[in-house]
C-alpha cells in the first residue's frame, strides 16, 4: 500500500477515514501485525484528526475498507505549517511542547 491512501473504514458507526502512513507500530508477540497512520472522524459533527492503528490484514479487506483517495500528507504539512507562520497563527511559543 503507498503512503497516504485514505481508506474509508465501513465497519465503524460513523464516518470515519484511515490514511496509510506505514508507521512502526509495536505489537505484542501474540498479537497481529499492525500498520500506523492517521485517522479522520466526524463524531457527533466534530471532525477529529489523530494518530492511529488498524491491524494489517483489517485494512486488505476492501470491502470494509475502500480505498477513496490518495494524499501528499507531508506536501500537505508544510503547506499549512508555512501558511500558520506567515498568516501569523504561530506566536513563536511552545506550547504543547
Amino acid at each position: 500500500m503507498k503512503k497516504g491512501t485514505i481508506l474509508k473504514n465501513m465497519w465503524a458507526g460513523y464516518e470515519t477515514y484511515f490514511i496509510y502512513m506505514g508507521f512502526p507500530v509495536r505489537v505484542g508477540r501474540a498479537e497481529a501485525s499492525k500498520v500506523g497512520g492517521y485517522s479522520l472522524s466526524n463524531i457527533d459533527g466534530k471532525w477529529i484528526f489523530d494518530k492511529s492503528q488498524y491491524y494489517s490484514n483489517d485494512i486488505k479487506d476492501t470491502e470494509h475498507f475502500p480505498v477513496v483517495g490518495h494524499i501528499d500528507i507531508n506536501g500537505v504539512m508544510v503547506k499549512a505549517i508555512l501558511s500558520a507562520i506567515k498568516d501569523g497563527e504561530w506566536d513563536g511559543g511552545t506550547e504543547g511542547r
